[in-house]
């Protein structure tokens, strides 16, 4: 808990940071607001490979620190940071290249002229800003790897008013500042995001030299591997979730509005388990790295029981407030409509109180296994949960079953606790503790005999 609590605020704050930008933009006009949304998914799917290759450098840290091998721990974040400057600099061509790209997406979906127009506008201007996004997030990892996770939380919590202050002085041009409009958007953002990796690197300051901070060609390809494969699985995992949202489209808008709004709750939830399978994540990795393996399992067991009684309650929030919560979200000047969306809302809410527990089971175990090392068997796993059970699924409640949003959403009920069972049989199998990361000075781990029926 004292790991985990400051990554959840860190959490929050960058929802609320995207909540404040929505309704900034809106004030520009519906056009605005569609331009920009559908830009900013777009923009979040070429950024998530990046998010989850940088990432990967916690398993690497918290296991070289373990194992008290300290200079090398710090090494690893070096490499993820020139890994950061890589992807920067890829997303600069990109914003400035890709116009034809952009269109060729965009045109495809139902938006006007204007609509395209801001979109482009913003989704070029991010990609050029968004180094500093990618950058803060290679300190902030590194920082949460060593256990200091208060340090991205006190930047997050800094940048926050100076997101609102830069996207309101160059959105309307006020403060003397130009008026950008949708570009002041994107560029606000990004100054936000610099200030916060200025933060982080003033907070995690230390004694070190020139020469250790140069880059190391093989420490650094090898931070590269080991978080490609959670690159890998974020990004086809978001496509999978992206497919899924665009099917409950084919239904009617009132489910994809349901849908949308439960999605929006389930992040204070999915969220919460997140923040203790980061901080459960980082004791493991240590425990790993010094070779203690009952440690390691105890702590899963620890932080798969926080998780459960979180879930369990906010399950329990879901059923008992399903209305109220609702009512935050969904109105509509039809009164029928907008009672059948609450009904179905209420509906969804449900289903997400049933598999509170599989989503709890599922991230314990992914966030335990990539912690020991096993970023590659999570890799597969994931993806396979995605594409041969959710998206299939997901099609067969829509097209062939004829179901409504609530229909899809049982469906993927059924993959969340399957899933959750492979990952929970993986740990139980004790291959994980082969697959420890800290080999730079010939220490080879030596696992014991796997305890069937442990944790």
């Amino acid at each position: 808990m004292h790991i985990s609590w400051p990554i959840w605020v860190s959490m929050i704050s960058l929802t609320l940071k995207g909540v404040v930008d929505t309704i900034m933009i809106g004030h520009l006009g519906t056009d605005a607001l569609a331009g920009v949304g559908f830009a900013g998914v777009l923009v979040f799917n070429v950024l998530c490979f990046g998010m989850g290759v940088l990432r990967g450098q916690k398993s690497l840290v918290s296991q070289y620190l373990g194992a008290g091998e300290r200079k090398t721990a710090f090494y690893f974040g070096v490499q993820a940071f020139w890994i950061g400057l890589l992807f920067s600099v890829l997303c600069v061509f990109a914003g400035l290249w890709q116009e034809t790209w952009f269109l060729s997406i965009a045109n495809k979906a139902n938006l006007s002229e204007s609509s395209l127009d801001m979109g482009r506008r913003y989704f070029d201007t991010r990609l050029v800003w968004a180094g500093a996004f990618l950058l803060q997030i290679a300190v902030s990892e590194y920082l949460r790897g060593t256990g200091r996770t208060r340090l991205p939380m006190a930047a997050d919590l800094i940048s926050q008013p100076l997101n609102v202050l830069f996207n309101y002085a160059l959105i309307f041009g006020k403060f003397g500042a130009p008026e950008l409009g949708v570009e002041g958007a994107a560029i606000g953002t990004g100054l936000a995001d610099l200030a916060s990796l200025i933060l982080l690197l003033g907070f995690g300051r230390a004694k070190v030299s020139l020469e250790d901070l140069k880059l190391q060609p093989k420490r650094w390809w090898r931070a590269l591997r080991v978080g490609t494969a959670g690159g890998i699985q974020f990004t086809i995992e978001v496509g999978a979730y992206t497919l899924l949202t665009f099917f409950i489209g084919f239904i009617s808008t009132q489910d994809l509005a349901a849908h949308n709004a439960a999605i929006s709750i389930l992040h204070f939830s999915f969220m919460s388990a997140v923040a203790l399978g980061d901080g459960g994540s980082v004791l493991i990795g240590r425990y790993v790295g010094s070779l203690d393996w009952e440690l390691a399992r105890k702590t899963l067991r620890n932080m798969l029981g926080l998780m459960i009684v979180v879930m369990v309650v906010m399950g329990a929030l879901f059923v008992t407030f399903g209305r109220e919560i609702m009512l935050l979200y969904i109105a509509d000047p039809d009164p029928e409509v907008m009672e059948r969306t609450i009904r179905l809302g209420i509906r969804l809410l449900w289903v997400a109180a049933v598999f509170q527990i599989g989503d709890a089971i599922q991230i314990a175990f992914r966030f335990s296994l990539r912690a020991a090392g096993d970023h590659t068997w999570v890799m597969w796993a994931g993806i396979l949960c995605s594409w041969l059970l959710t998206v299939p699924l997901a099609a067969t409640a829509v097209f062939l079953m004829k179901g409504d949003a609530a229909t899809v959403w049982w469906m993927w009920n059924f993959e969340i606790y399957l899933g959750g069972f492979f990952f929970y049989r993986r740990w139980r199998s004790g291959a994980w503790q082969a697959k420890r990361l800290v080999q730079d000075r010939g220490i080879v781990a030596r696992p014991e005999s796997p305890l069937e029926g442990s944790l």
